[in-house]
């Protein structure tokens, strides 16, 4: 008989959408196969370029995804929170981790590896082809997330330079004005020298 901690796992296991889909043997294949794991806060899940075979569901807790950019500063991506996945691109291709995670609360993640994924294959391959097409799905939404967001930032580097055309325009008018009052000046202090002149020739009366 299934005991209410096992019940509440495999709740959870239903609504997390990289597993959406799995019910009953092919579910518990499943589940054997999870490594449940901890991290406390500060603590570094994986690097960035490291090598990594494994994908992590969060239980609990909450992570942050940071990517380090060209100019050699650290960038935040996302936090993900219960239910949220990191990690299954090391499942569909063999390459060096994107970002370094780093655990900002206490959490608790199922794990599940390339070499999990691969014996799901040989004893089920219908739940083998229901989590590789959830991570497919997952990963092309993120995709069009990411596209969005390029899309915007270009839109903003093309308004940019238009609007920096408009300023020299306005720093172009400050000397005229300042011509202007240079002339009003010339002209005020002249007519002050004329009258000095104009009274300096008049002859003193006695």
């Amino acid at each position: 008989m299934t005991n209410p901690q096992e019940m509440s796992l495999v709740t959870f296991l239903r609504s997390v959408p990289v597993f959406g889909g799995l019910e009953g043997r092919s579910l518990d294949r499943l589940i054997e196969r999870l490594q449940e794991q901890r991290f406390e806060p500060g603590e570094v899940v994986f690097h960035e370029g490291e090598l990594g075979r494994t994908m992590h569901v969060l239980r609990e807790g909450e992570v942050e995804i940071v990517r380090r950019a060209s100019e050699g500063d650290e960038v935040l991506i996302v936090r993900l929170g219960p239910g949220e996945t990191f990690g299954e691109m090391t499942l569909v291709e063999l390459q060096p981790r994107s970002a370094t995670v780093i655990a900002k609360k206490r959490t608790h993640t199922y794990s599940l590896t390339s070499m999990d994924l691969y014996n799901l294959y040989r004893d089920d391959n219908y739940a083998y082809v229901i989590v590789l097409q959830n991570i497919c799905r997952m990963l092309s939404r993120r995709l069009r997330k990411a596209d969005g967001r390029i899309a915007d930032f270009l839109v903003q580097q093309e308004k940019q330079p238009k609007e920096a055309e408009g300023k020299p325009k306005e720093a172009e008018g400050k000397p005229k004005a300042n011509k202007a009052e240079g002339k009003a000046e010339g002209k005020a202090e002249s007519k002050a020298e004329g009258k000095a002149e104009k009274a300096e020739g008049k002859p003193r009366k006695r």
